[in-house]
C-alpha cells in the first residue's frame, strides 16, 4: 500500500535567509516577494529602494537599485512579479513632466510598472495611465523642486500610500489592482483592458489582498475581508466565487495570501489557526519557560496555520498544516510573505527581518508527534526506636524495648505517545508502571509472646513486592475551535493490572508463624465525555473489576492456622453531566 495514504500532509522546516540592515541581502521593514519558475526569490526592499534576488535555498545573486547612470530611480517600490522568462516587474510611482508646463513645470505623480531583464537590467518603464496631459486640478498640487532645483508643482494622482497588487501570465501580460480597477497590460506596457471588480454576480469586494493568474489568464482575487476568493475571466468578466467564514474546511478566515502553482491547483493562505495543548506529567523547574496550569503540571502549546488547496473552479481538495511547536515564542509572530510556484511558504520573523522557508512534506509520522518518558526512583528508610521509660529496666535509654526498620524501594515509569492526527483529531497512548518492594523488619525486646502454645519470639520480617501498570488509549475531538464557543468530545479506554505478594515470616528459628498474602487484581474500563454546550458536559463510563486472593497463615508451631481466597467481579457504568454556572 502507498505509504501516503496514512501519511501527514504538513509543511516543515528548512532553513532561513537575510537580516536587518542596507547591505546585500540585508532588508529594512517593508518587504514584497515574488518567485521565478526556477524557484528563485525575489524581494522587494521598499525602505532600502531595491530589489534583491536570491536562489531557492537563500544564496544572495544580485540586486537592483537605481545610479546616477541610470534612466529610472525608485521613488516607492512595492508589488512585484516575475514572469516566465525570468522578467522582473515591480510597482513604483514616476513622475511625468505635463505638456505645456514651464514656469513653474507642473508634474504629475503616478502608478507605474518599472520592467528588468533576467539579469536585472533596466528594460522599460510603464506608467498605468497617459501622465503627460493634466487629470487633475491643481487644488490637488504640492510644491517641490524639478530636476534642475526649481520650483515645481506636483499633482498626486490619488492617495499614494494605497496598496497595489501585481501579476503576470505565460503571455507576459501585465494585471495591476489599483483601488476597484484591474489594468490589464501587454508585454510592452501597452493598455490591453481595464475593468471594475465589483460586477453583477462578484457583488461588493471589499479588500482585495492578493492575486494571481493561471495558464489560461484567468484572474483570481482575494477578498480579506469578504472571506473568498473571485475569479475573472481574461475579459475581465466575472466567473464565480468561492469561500465563507469559517475554519472548516473550504471556509476562509481573512484569507491574504494565493498562488497557482505549477501544477495548475491554488494554494490560499488565510488568518485561521488552531491550539492544541499537550499536558506534561513531568515535574517544573524553577526556570521553565513553558506554561503552567497549575504550579506542577507544564503545558506544551502547538499553534497550527493552514494552507489550503482547490482546483481553479473553486473546489476544496485538501489542506495542510504548518505546527509551530511547544514553547518556540519566537515561531509565534512569524508573517507568511510569499508562496512560491512548488508550494513552499516563506515566513518573515519580523524582528530580525529574516525569512523561514517550510517545504510541504508527507511522512507517515507527523511533527505532531509528542513523546513524553518519565522515569522516577525513590528509596525511603524509616528507623523507629520506642523505649518504655515505666518498665524502669536496665536498658533505660541505653537499649529500645522495641526497634523497627522500613525500607522502601520503589519505581515509576511513564510513557506517553501524543499524536495529533490534524487540526481536530489527537490520539494519545499512555502507560504507567509502578513497581514497590518494601520491607520492615521489627525487634521486640520485651518479654517473649506466650500462650497455651508456649512461649515465642515473636521478632519478624515483613516483605511486600507489588506491580501496578496501567495502558491508556485516548482520542480527543475538537468540534469547535472558536475560543467562544470551544467544544470537544473525547473517548478513552484503558486495561490496568495489580499484582501484589505480601509475606510476613518470624526471625526466631523456633518460631515458624509464616503469612503469605498474594492478589492479581485487573481493571478495565472506557469513557465518553461529550461537550453538550458552553456550560454542561456530559460523562458516561463503564468499568469492570476483576481478580483474586489467596491467603495462608501458618502459627508459631508449625501448623495450619488458616487459609482461604476471596474472589470479586464488579461492572459498573456511570452517567453524569457537569454543568458550570
Amino acid at each position: 500500500m502507498p505509504l501516503s495514504i496514512n501519511a501527514a500532509n504538513e509543511f516543515k522546516y528548512v532553513g532561513e535567509f537575510g537580516e536587518k540592515g542596507e547591505g546585500k541581502g540585508q532588508f529594512a521593514e517593508t518587504l514584497f516577494m515574488a518567485f521565478g519558475q526556477d524557484g528563485a526569490v525575489y524581494v522587494t526592499d521598499t525602505d532600502n529602494f531595491k530589489i534583491h534576488k536570491f536562489t531557492d535555498v537563500g544564496t544572495f545573486v544580485f540586486d537592483i537599485k537605481a545610479t546616477e547612470e541610470e534612466t529610472f530611480r525608485f521613488l516607492s517600490p512595492t508589488a512585484i512579479a516575475v514572469g516566465t522568462d525570468s522578467s522582473i516587474y515591480v510597482m513604483d510611482w514616476i513622475l511625468e513632466h505635463i505638456e505645456g508646463t514651464d514656469n513653474p513645470k507642473i508634474f504629475n505623480y503616478g502608478p507605474c510598472i518599472h520592467k528588468f531583464d533576467a539579469q536585472g537590467q533596466f528594460v522599460a518603464t510603464f506608467p498605468l495611465q497617459d501622465f503627460s496631459k493634466r487629470i487633475d486640478n491643481l487644488e490637488s498640487a504640492a510644491p517641490g523642486l524639478d530636476s534642475d532645483g526649481r520650483y515645481a508643482l506636483i499633482i498626486p494622482q490619488g492617495n499614494t500610500k494605497r496598496d497595489f497588487l501585481l501579476s503576470v501570465d505565460t503571455r507576459h501580460n501585465l494585471y495591476v489592482y489599483d483601488d476597484g480597477i484591474i489594468y490589464k497590460l501587454d508585454a510592452d506596457g501597452k493598455p490591453i483592458l481595464r475593468y471594475a471588480i465589483s460586477q453583477p454576480g462578484a457583488g461588493q469586494v471589499i479588500h482585495p489582498v492578493d492575486m494571481t493568474v493561471d495558464n489560461t489568464g484567468n484572474l483570481y482575487l482575494v477578498d480579506e475581508k469578504g472571506h473568498g476568493v473571485v475569479k475573472y475571466s481574461p475579459e475581465g468578466k466575472f466567473l464565480n466565487a468561492f469561500g465563507e467564514y469559517g475554519d472548516a474546511a473550504g471556509q476562509f478566515i481573512e484569507p491574504f495570501r494565493i498562488t497557482i502553482l505549477t501544477d495548475g491547483t491554488l494554494l490560499v493562505a488565510d488568518k485561521a489557526k488552531y491550539l492544541k495543548d499537550f499536558l506534561s506529567t513531568l515535574p517544573k523547574r524553577l526556570d521553565d519557560p513553558t506554561r503552567r496550569i497549575d504550579g506542577f503540571t507544564r503545558t506544551y502549546r502547538y499553534r497550527l496555520r493552514r494552507i489550503q488547496r482547490f482546483s481553479t473552479d473553486g473546489k476544496y481538495t485538501e489542506h495542510l498544516l504548518i505546527p509551530f511547536q511547544r514553547e518556540i515564542e519566537t515561531d509565534v509572530n512569524l508573517q507568511l510573505k510569499g508562496i512560491d510556484l512548488s508550494g513552499n511558504l516563506y515566513y518573515l520573523n519580523r524582528t530580525a527581518l529574516r525569512f523561514r522557508k517550510y517545504t510541504p512534506t508527507t511522512s507517515l509520522f507527523s511533527s505532531m508527534l509528542q513523546t513524553e518518558l518519565k522515569l522516577r526512583y525513590t528509596r525511603d528508610i524509616h528507623d523507629i526506636e520506642i523505649d518504655n521509660q515505666d518498665d524502669l529496666d536496665a536498658d533505660l535509654y541505653t537499649k529500645s524495648d522495641f526497634d523497627e526498620k522500613i525500607v522502601q524501594d520503589a519505581a515509576d515509569v511513564n510513557l506517553t505517545f501524543s499524536y495529533d492526527l490534524n487540526e481536530d483529531y489527537r490520539i494519545g497512548l499512555s502507560n504507567q508502571l509502578t513497581f514497590v518492594h518494601m520491607t520492615d523488619t521489627s525487634y521486640y525486646r520485651a518479654r517473649e509472646f506466650e500462650d497455651f502454645r508456649g512461649s515465642f519470639n515473636q521478632d519478624d520480617k515483613t516483605t511486600e513486592t507489588s506491580w501496578d501498570n496501567r495502558v491508556q488509549l485516548d482520542l480527543t475531538w475538537i468540534r469547535d475551535h472558536s475560543i467562544y464557543n470551544y467544544r470537544e468530545a473525547r473517548v478513552y479506554a484503558y486495561f490496568s493490572t495489580i499484582n501484589l505478594d505480601f509475606i510476613n515470616d518470624a526471625l526466631d528459628l523456633s518460631n515458624y508463624r509464616f503469612f503469605d498474602f498474594y492478589a492479581r487484581l485487573s481493571d478495565w474500563g472506557g469513557g465518553v465525555s461529550f461537550d453538550l454546550s458552553r456550560s454542561f458536559r456530559m460523562n458516561f463510563e463503564i468499568t469492570h473489576f476483576f481478580g483474586k486472593n489467596n491467603y495462608t497463615y501458618i502459627d508459631e508451631t508449625n501448623d495450619l492456622y488458616a487459609t482461604g481466597f476471596q474472589q470479586a467481579d464488579t461492572i459498573r457504568a456511570i452517567l453524569y453531566i457537569i454543568g458550570y454556572f
